[in-house]
């Protein structure tokens, strides 16, 4: 019997506690898997004897033994969702018009798990920052780009590396008048929370851009900009989720370019300026 089932089975008979945990381990299978006993037990705010209690009830005679479980579902899981996509082309034009179709899912997606009074929050933090920390590896680097491009024609001043080692310790001089934004679709990139710990340390606002479940990243968050569970955390490669993370960025470039003091046209044309040529066109 698969470890999600013995938790469905089960999940009357537990505890308050315990049935926290479950929710946990039900909607953050593809993460869970990778903590220890001691970060499951603070993503879940509860004592790591409460997980060693939920286990055996569950059956299993340690930890590990649950984790490795888990770990084959997940796995599974991420096969079936695969070939589930590569089904769609059988033909170019299917394929295309599945794909555009699931874009404007998930964008849709964003829509509906956040209202715009987040959005415009988001941009009220980043707005009254003196500086914007950016922190986002892999995939999600290329998000973290994409609105460190955007704030900088909105002149705020901003500092990122896609190293994560480098942003950790950028993560030290980040302060109380100064906002975080943390973009990670699992919820559980160590780097990125690394440095985020770092930053809350000392005072730091955070914002966070992941996907809609109770992670690491999300308990730490002071406001989150919620993605769609679109893909497995262990995928292949981001697809769906990229698409949905640079729709949640655009979504908040756009409210701070909006309640900016400048005129973001004037801001434009000096941008612009720096590029014109002597006495030439900028064009």
């Amino acid at each position: 019997m698969s470890c999600l089932v013995r938790i469905e089975q089960s999940y009357p008979s537990l505890t308050a506690s315990e049935q926290k945990i479950a929710d946990f381990l039900t909607q953050n299978a593809e993460s869970a898997f990778k903590m220890s006993i001691h970060e499951m037990a603070a993503a879940v705010n509860v004592s790591p004897s409460s997980i060693t209690r939920f286990v055996r009830k569950l059956g299993y005679k340690t930890f590990g033994e649950m984790r490795i479980e888990l770990v084959r579902e997940v796995d599974a899981s991420i096969v079936s969702d695969f070939n589930m996509a590569l089904q769609w082309s059988t033909t170019q034009d299917t394929l295309s018009q599945h794909f555009i179709q699931n874009i404007g899912n998930v964008c849709s997606g964003v829509l509906s798990l956040n209202e715009m009074s987040r959005f415009r929050e988001a941009a009220s933090l980043i707005g009254r920052a003196q500086a914007v920390y950016l922190f986002g590896v892999g995939a999600s680097s290329l998000m973290a780009q994409d609105l460190l491009q955007k704030l900088l024609k909105l002149r705020k001043r901003c500092i990122y590396t896609m190293d994560g080692n480098l942003g950790i310790q950028n993560a030290i001089t980040a302060g109380k008048e100064d906002v975080v934004i943390a973009v990670s679709y699992g919820g559980s990139t160590n780097e990125v929370n690394l440095a985020v710990r770092q930053a809350k340390e000392n005072g730091c606002p955070v914002l966070a851009v992941t996907r809609y479940a109770q992670t690491p990243l999300s308990a730490m968050s002071d406001l989150c900009l919620y993605i769609p569970n679109v893909e497995q955390v262990t995928k292949i490669a981001a697809i769906f989720s990229r698409y949905a993370q640079l729709f949640a960025v655009d979504v908040i470039f756009l409210n701070l370019a909006q309640v900016a003091e400048d005129d973001p046209a004037k801001l434009l044309e000096q941008y612009r300026e720096l590029w014109r040529p002597q006495g030439g066109s900028p064009y």
